[in-house]
């Protein structure tokens, strides 16, 4: 007990690293190593047992091996396929979207261009004048309400009350 007390002082002794006084503190140098002399390593028996046995190889486990190899390629390749099918398939659809876009530009401008280009006054005026179209009287009109459906259609027959 007394001598693990004593080898444990020096640990801590050997640990510190703040040395009091102005003296520089001995480099402890690591031992010299022989290059001629071979380090001998002693190896257990169980060990020595693993890597002989490690060393051969049984067939039917190189045959697994062989199979999940094949089976990892065939996959992969099938992955790298579809991902590129699918690479091709998104840059399909940006370029139909982008053309969808250029087409509602064109119609919008199109659509634009007609609604400014008619006169409303002018074809109310040449009707009035030219083909003597007037406007309803109170009792021309017919009001219509249908309860079955928000809307009816013009060439139904209108059903008298």
């Amino acid at each position: 007990m007394a001598r693990k007390t004593v080898q444990n002082k020096r640990r801590m002794e050997q640990n510190n690293l703040y040395v009091y006084g102005n003296t520089v503190r001995q480099l402890e140098t690591a031992p010299e190593i022989n290059p001629n002399q071979p380090e001998r390593r002693v190896t257990r028996n169980a060990v020595r047992k693993n890597r002989e046995k490690a060393k051969r190889m049984n067939p039917a486990y190189v045959l697994f091996l062989s199979a999940a190899t094949i089976v990892t390629v065939a996959v992969c390749f099938q992955y790298v396929q579809l991902r590129s099918e699918i690479t091709g398939r998104i840059e399909n659809i940006a370029a139909l979207e982008a053309e969808l876009s250029d087409l509602k530009i064109e119609n919008d401008a199109e659509y634009s261009r007609i609604t400014n280009s008619v006169n409303l006054e002018e074809i109310k005026q040449t009707a009035m004048e030219e083909l003597g179209m007037v406007y309803a009287n109170e009792d021309q009109v017919v009001l219509y309400e249908d309860k079955e459906a928000e809307y009816f259609r013009q060439y139904e027959d209108i059903p008298e009350e």
